[in-house]
C-alpha cells in the first residue's frame, strides 16, 4: 500500500500553489514574484530577515491583504482570498504573532471564542471535551483547560492558539513568527506542536 507520505511531492498536486505573487505598498515593494507550493503533510518554513515580507505573505494567504499581482491556487482551483472569512472557509487557518488570546478567559473559552457550540445555551461539557481532544492531538502540556490563559507560559499560549486554529479542521495552518520571544525550551515545545498538527502548515 502506498501512502501520501510515500509519494514524491513533485508527483502530486499541492494543497497551495502561488505563482508570481507580488505586493506593493505605494512605492515600497514588500514581495516580488513569489512562487511557492505546499503539499499535504508538509511543514514549510519561510526564512528571511526582518522586513523580507514573510508576514506580508502570511497576511495575503489569510485574506488580510490582496496581492498586487500573481495567482493563488488552493486545492487545485484558482482562488481569490478577498477577506479572512473566505480564507477560513476554504480551509486556511492562521495563527498571528500576537495570538489574539483573551488572558482573563480560560483555555476552553479562548479555543471556542466566537465559535461557541450552541451560543444561545452554551454546552460547556461538550466544549471542554472537544478542547481536551484538540490539545491531546497536539500532545500539549497544559495542566487544565479551565486554567486562565494569563497563567500560561508563552509556549502554552501558542499551544492554545494552534488548538483554536484546528477547531475548524483546516487543510492548511499558517503560523506567523510562532517562536518569537520564546525561550529555548518553549521554542522546542512549539516546534513539536508543529510536527504533530494534523494538517499541512507553513510558518514564517
Amino acid at each position: 500500500m502506498t501512502t501520501i507520505s510515500d509519494v514524491d511531492p513533485t508527483q502530486r498536486k499541492p494543497v497551495l500553489s502561488l505563482r508570481g505573487i507580488s505586493k506593493h505598498f505605494g512605492a515600497v515593494s514588500a514581495l516580488t514574484n513569489v512562487d511557492l507550493d505546499v503539499h499535504a503533510g508538509e511543514v514549510v518554513a519561510l526564512v528571511g530577515d526582518n522586513g523580507a515580507g514573510k508576514s506580508t505573505l502570511v497576511k495575503i494567504l489569510a485574506g488580510v491583504h490582496q496581492p498586487s499581482s500573481g495567482t493563488i491556487a488552493f486545492g487545485g482551483e484558482q482562488v481569490v482570498l478577498s477577506d479572512p472569512a473566505t480564507a477560513l472557509g476554504l480551509g486556511i487557518a492562521t495563527v498571528f504573532q500576537d495570538l489574539a488570546l483573551c488572558e482573563n478567559l480560560d483555555v476552553v473559552a479562548n479555543i471556542f471564542l466566537g465559535r461557541e457550540l450552541n451560543p444561545m445555551q452554551l454546552d460547556e461539557v461538550s466544549m471542554e471535551l472537544r478542547a481536551w481532544t484538540l490539545l491531546n492531538e497536539l500532545s500539549a502540556r497544559i495542566p487544565s483547560v479551565r486554567e486562565p490563559v494569563a497563567s500560561l507560559s508563552g509556549g502554552q499560549r501558542q499551544t492554545v492558539a494552534i488548538a483554536r486554529s484546528l477547531l475548524t479542521e483546516p487543510k492548511l495552518i499558517l503560523l506567523d513568527e510562532p517562536t518569537a520571544a520564546l525561550g529555548v525550551a518553549q521554542t522546542a515545545e512549539v516546534l513539536d506542536l508543529v510536527e504533530f498538527a494534523p494538517a499541512a502548515s507553513a510558518s514564517s
